[in-house]
Formats: structure tokens, sequence, C-alpha cells
């Protein structure tokens, strides 16, 4: 048994090591949020600052500083590469998948339905996307992740008890220094509605439960006291009011407020396991007042806290609810066990896996269809066919399995979907990155080190400019919008604005949206000469010089 258990845990970890960590030096930082958590890291360490998060040579409070804190270690024990800035994420998505496994085990008491709730969460498309990225959001889900697999050992070990309370307060410790209070709202919440599904409350009366929200104190609460004893207002007008009430009134992102963003997101992000999570909830749902096990209980409590917190909030974002996608992948996880061992489920997971791959394969055929618009980003279509055949292929092998009824090789075809789709990402990428990196343009401005300037930007790539080059920005943004997060940088929104920064410099770099660069060659024609050096992805690339009378 205990080699079974390692061999798992082996999979498990060469599973994560290719899906998280293989291929993050091909693509360079995207704009705006990985160069937004980079740039804030690799100014700290100019500046010699661990406490204070910068951006722009300001401070800036749009998080706590845990995630900048482990970019900067990264940064200085490796050097700055995009496979160093992304490489906590990574490991963190794959800490995610075994603590998933482990909590299976704990909860389920079966290493098979363990094992296919961490397959889940690997490949499911959402997890799997954010785990290559730099983002707040995998580092702080995986802290709730962990804060949960503590309480269920505290819940079913009771010998035990006492070190499992402390690395669940240890845990939402450093969750709140991650993204803030939610990092102990959420598992708090959870566990209490659990408990009263299982009528009993009267577990959290226990000497563990208040000397670990002392812990939980003494870690979070100095870096917030300390801020707030330097910063005073500033720091929490920005951060509590700004990125927490403000967010729940107003949207930063009107496209997103909407009733059903979230259960959208939470049923495509599961893909290719998304008909088999519809079918678990169902199922869980029917089985409410007969056999409903912990991790069941667990995990709806678990849900329906992160989705509520978020839903009531108008600023909507699909990171917003990763911290659920990990109880998904128990339910669709719990789901597919009792389909491959019980005989009277078998017929069911033969439709659903034959459903699954039908909507592949037709995937499949849709980017051959879809093609015209992708002749606008691809010089050559070879990755499209390579994709469409290779979607195509693997619905063909997984329905042909699931036909000869070897259900649980169907379930490991399926779990490949996405692979074809990372590996045409690869191939693209120099066709792409354009299009979500400033890296590229970055290469036709100056090294500060070599000469200052002011560049101009559209605020999509402010950040990445600064990053790569070091210089100075200033926006131009005719509507006069500010970014929502306030940065310490000109906005220039009138034409004699942007003439009094020119006259200022001998020469001035842009990079900038099409309909702005028109707006420039238009207004300010008569007074400067406009040359466009180059368009890359959606940015114009301009040199602004003086004419001379």
């Amino acid at each position: 048994m205990r080699q079974f258990f390692i061999k798992r845990i082996l999979i498990l970890f060469l599973i994560g090591y290719a899906l998280f960590l293989v291929g993050n030096h091909f693509f360079s930082l995207t704009d705006p949020d990985e160069v937004f958590y980079s740039l804030t890291a690799h100014e700290m360490a100019s500046h010699h600052e661990w406490a204070t998060p910068l951006i722009f040579d300001q401070p800036q409070f749009e998080k706590p500083p845990l995630t900048y804190w482990l970019l900067e270690f990264a940064f200085n024990t490796w050097g700055e590469s995009p496979f160093t800035a992304r490489f906590f994420p990574a490991l963190f998505a794959i800490v995610g998948v075994m603590l998933v496994y482990f909590l299976g085990l704990m909860g389920f008491k079966d290493e098979g339905k363990a094992f296919l709730s961490a397959l889940v969460l690997a490949t499911g498309a959402f997890f799997m996307a954010m785990g290559k990225m730099v983002f707040t959001d995998m580092i702080f889900s995986v802290f709730i992740l962990g804060a949960f697999t503590m309480f269920v050992w505290a819940f079913t070990d009771r010998p035990r008890r006492g070190a499992a309370w402390m690395g669940f307060y240890i845990c939402c410790a450093l969750a709140t220094l991650t993204k803030g209070p939610l990092g102990f709202v959420i598992p708090q919440v959870s566990i209490i509605l659990f408990l009263l599904y299982q009528r009993q409350l009267d577990s959290l009366k226990n000497m563990w439960v208040p000397l670990g929200i002392l812990l939980f104190l003494l870690i979070a609460l100095p870096w917030y006291l300390y801020t707030y004893h330097q910063y005073g207002h500033a720091f929490t007008h920005e951060f509590f009011y700004n990125d927490h009430w403000r967010r729940l009134l107003s949207a930063e992102h009107h496209g997103n407020d909407h009733w059903f963003f979230y259960p959208v997101t939470m049923i495509a992000g599961l893909f290719p396991w998304s008909l088999f999570l519809m079918a678990a909830v169902v199922d869980l749902f029917k089985r409410l007042k007969s056999s409903v096990t912990l991790v069941d209980y667990l995990s709806l409590s678990w849900i329906i806290t992160v989705f509520v917190v978020f839903q009531m909030a108008h600023s909507k974002l699909a990171s917003y609810i990763l911290p659920l996608f990990p109880a998904l992948a128990l339910l669709t996880g719990n789901f597919l066990g009792n389909g491959l061992s019980q005989i009277q489920q078998r017929q069911k997971m033969r439709k659903l896996l034959s459903s699954s791959f039908l909507i592949l394969a037709m995937l499949g055929i849709a980017v051959i269809g879809a093609q015209k618009v992708f002749k606008h980003y691809l010089p050559s279509t070879a990755p499209i066919y390579f994709l469409s055949g290779s979607l195509v292929a693997l619905a063909g092998i997984g329905a042909s399995l699931a036909f000869k009824d070897r259900l649980q090789g169907a379930v490991y075809v399926l779990a490949l979907s996405l692979c074809p789709i990372l590996l045409t990402a690869f191939m693209i990428r120099t066709n792409i990155e354009g299009y979500v990196s400033s890296y590229e343009a970055s290469g036709y401005i100056p090294q500060r080190s070599v000469e200052k300037m002011t560049v101009l930007t559209s605020k999509a790539n402010a950040r990445g400019i600064r990053y790569y080059t070091g210089q100075d920005v200033a926006v131009v943004d005719f509507s006069g919008k500010p970014f929502f997060s306030p940065h310490p940088i000109p906005i220039l929104d009138t034409d004699e604005k942007i003439k009094v920064l020119l006259k200022n410099q001998r020469l001035t770099i842009g990079v900038v949206r099409k309909s702005t660069y028109q707006d420039i060659l238009k207004n300010l024609s008569k007074d400067f000469h406009v040359s466009l050096l180059r368009i890359i992805g959606y940015d114009y690339v301009i040199r602004v010089t003086a004419l001379t009378h």
C-alpha cells in the first residue's frame, strides 16, 4: 500500500511539473498583470525594500506583500526572467494538486477517488492556466486549500488535532498576507457552515482554536500595523476602501458584471471535466438526504462561501473564484470514482465520456472552421491543423475506449485534452506574443541607463514598458479615465499636455494603440515629426521629434 501511495505521489508530481513548470520561459511576461507583480518585486529589490510594495518608485497598496516577497526572493536568487517570475505560482499549483490528493485520502478513505480529484484539478483548463501565470490568486488559493486540508486533519484525527488547528490558522495567516482579510474569512465561514451541517459546532470549543487565532494574529497582523503606522490614511483608503469596499460596490470590468459570470466560469474552467462537474452537482443534491460524505459537506460549504462572497461584488474577475476549484475537483473526482467502481453507474459514465469526446471532436473541427479568424495572427496554418488533428484523434481514441467499456483508460485520455492546446500555444508563441506582451515593443526604447526619457504609452502596457526599460511613462488617454487603482504616473488627456511633455524632450518614443496614434498624427503633426517605427500586435511604436522652423 505504501509503495502504491508513493507511486501516485510521484505521478502527480510529474504531471504537475509537466503542466505548470515546463515552457514557462517561452513567453515574455504579459500585460497588464504579470508585469504588475514582477515590476513591484523588481522595484522592491532595487530599493532594498521588503515591507512596502512599490510601483513607479512609489508605495502601492493593492495587495499585501507575500507574493512580492516570493518574487523578490526568486529574482535575488536566480535572476529575473519569465521562468523565475512564474516559478512560485507554478510550484504552488503543484502543491495544490498534492494537497487535494491528501485531502481526498483523509475525506474519502479511497486512494482512487483522491487521485482522480487531484488529476481533475491539475488538468482542468482554468487551474492549469493560472498555474503558469504570475498572479496572487494561485498562491492565495493554495493557502486556502491548505487551511481546509488542516481542518479535515483536525476533524478526522483527534489525537493530532492541536498541530492541525495550528496549521489551519497558519495557512489563514499566510493567505491574509497574500490577498487580504478574505484569507481568514473564507476558511472560517466555510468550516462554521460545515460544522452546522454536521451539528458539531461544539468542535470549535477547544483550547486550540483561541491559540490558533492568537498565532494567526502574530503572523498576519504585524505587516498591517507597520504599514498603517508608516502611511496611515493613504494605506487604509487604498487597501480597504478602494481595493475591497469599492470593488464590492462598482465594477472595474463592466462586461463581467452579470449573475451568470461565475457559474459559466466554473463550468467552462473545469474543461474537459465540465459535463462530469454538472453531473456531480446533480448527483450531490440527489444524495443530500441519504449518502452525503464528509467531503461532500465540506466542498458544498467551501463552494457556497467563495461563490457568495465574490458574487455579491460588482467587480468580477474569473481569477477571484480560483479558490473554489479544488472543491469542484473533489466533487468531480468523487463522482468519477463512483462511476468507475459501481456497476450501476458505468452506463452513465460511458454516456458522459462519449459526450465529452464528442465535444472535444467538435472543438477540433471548429478550430479548422475558424482558421480565417486566426490568419490575422498566424502566418502559417500548420499549428491550427496540428491542434485540430490532435483533438479529433484524442476524441477518437477516447470514444473507442469508452465503447469497449475500458472506462478508466478513457478517463486518462480525457485528461490529455489540454496537452495539444498547450503545445500549440508553444508553437505559435512568437506570433501571438506581441498581442499580449510589451517585451518586443520595448526593444525600440533605450534603457534608462543609456538615455532617460518619458515614454508615451497606452494604459494596457504602461507597466510593461516600465518593467522592461526602466523608463518613466506617461499614459495617453483622451478620455481622461484614471486607473481603477491609482498609479503615480501622468494621464495625458489633451493635446496641450502631450505637447508640454514632447517639448521638454529631444526625442520621445511612444507605444500606443491605433486610435491614439491617429489622434497624435492628426493633431500634432504641425509642430512635431511623427514616425511609425513598427506595428506590434495592437500597439503602434512611434518616434516623435520637434520640427525645426
